[in-house]
């Protein structure tokens, strides 16, 4: 019963929490009138970061008090908040609001380490969770479309805090007290570690996760903003979240079998991924535009699935969650990175130099794969881990 309810509030997390990922620009425009897309980089950057810090304060905390405990108080305070976020309409007051309110948000990220360390399947467990985080991801993007059509955008704020005190509801009344937050990882025996290798596989994490987020935040205001053709808010919604749709549709095809391929067909379809990049930036029929985002999802997922197995084909099993936190920091640097960085280059270039900038990150990708040649061929276990992305 616990784990099925973890799994829930999980889902509704990850549901609240994405709700407005697509329509941040639309938001600043409409409530509070900033263009500026550098100031949304700094927001969402700035919000990424307080997000980042709170989780090891909570985990501290767990060592103390039951995850039950921590999340009936947490999401409770946090769905005040997103209360007060909704009637914010001071940029300045909206700022501080929201970095309380994903301070205490970031308490559910207790919930993977407990389900994770606990399962006995830990591979298919991480699996689960990522499914989980692109279904809510999905859902949200359609529910804030919808929404967004037919009411004040800033009353979407009432909707995760709704989210927000179910969550606390679920935790209060189905998970026991004496739950705790994090479990206890046993210490194994020193192993040797390719650690050359490692660093490789760090460097074509950090320009993976780059050139994904540099084209999450404002890829929606792309879209309405095409002259040639004119989209609603639901299809730009739609294309917004047709990559994890493509998450799903691998995750399905490949759960059964191996990911693994040779470093030419690997060579080929990066190519090809980096082709599927560069062509977001033409104006084109919506129907095109969604068969480009979903061989971009599809391929940015294989990626992915890529770096991961042959991380945990590089480790000893005793030292991967040790390696694996290198990993987690260097894609939490490309998060925080790229909406600045991209929102700087918006606000003086246009809209459009966001596919340029990724472009050129999955060009160095592609070259660090052809210099270091790093291959499936250690290790093959099937493929069920799949990873978080659009943090």
């Amino acid at each position: 019963m616990n784990r099925t309810i973890l799994l829930i509030i999980a889902f509704l997390a990850v549901f609240a929490e994405s709700l407005l990922a697509p329509y941040y620009p639309l938001y600043f425009e409409r409530v509070f009138h900033i263009h500026n897309a550098n100031t949304i980089g700094w927001y969402i950057a700035a919000c990424r970061i307080i997000f980042m810090a709170a989780y090891p304060v909570w985990a501290l905390i767990s060592k103390r008090y039951s995850l039950r405990d921590i999340l009936v108080c947490t999401q409770g305070i946090a769905g005040c908040i997103c209360i007060a976020c909704a009637y914010a309409t001071n940029y300045t007051f909206f700022l501080v609001f929201s970095l309380l309110m994903f301070f205490f948000k970031a308490s559910y990220l207790l919930i993977y380490p407990h389900l994770i360390q606990n399962s006995k399947t830990r591979y298919k467990e991480i699996s689960l969770l990522g499914v989980i985080l692109n279904v809510g991801m999905i859902n949200a993007a359609f529910a804030s479309s919808w929404w967004i059509a037919d009411f004040q955008i800033q009353y979407l704020f009432f909707v995760i805090a709704a989210f927000d005190f179910l969550q606390m509801i679920c935790s209060y009344y189905f998970l026991t007290p004496d739950q705790s937050g994090t479990a206890s990882q046993q210490i194994g025996r020193s192993q040797s570690t390719d650690v050359s290798l490692l660093v490789r596989i760090g460097v074509l994490t950090l320009f993976l996760y780059l050139l994904s987020a540099t084209l999450r935040p404002f890829y929606t205001e792309f879209i309405l903003n095409q002259i040639e053709y004119t989209f609603s808010i639901l299809q730009a919604g739609c294309l917004f979240i047709l990559p994890s749709v493509s998450v799903i549709i691998f995750y399905f095809m490949f759960r059964n079998g191996n990911a693994a391929t040779s470093n030419t067909s690997l060579l080929l379809l990066t190519a090809l991924f980096a082709g599927s990049i560069y062509a977001q930036q033409y104006a084109m029929p919506f129907i095109v535009l969604c068969l480009i985002r979903i061989v971009y999802g599809f391929l940015l997922f294989y990626l992915c699935v890529y770096l991961d197995m042959t991380f945990f084909a590089s480790v000893e099993n005793a030292h991967a969650s040790v390696w694996y936190g290198m990993i987690h920091g260097i894609q939490n640097i490309a998060c925080l990175l790229a909406p600045l960085y991209t929102g700087y280059q918006i606000e003086a270039n246009g809209l459009g130099i966001q596919f340029n900038i990724a472009f050129i990150c999955s060009l160095i990708f592609l070259s660090v794969i052809m210099i270091t040649s790093i291959s499936f061929k250690s290790k093959q276990h099937s493929y069920e881990s799949i990873r978080q992305f659009n943090k």
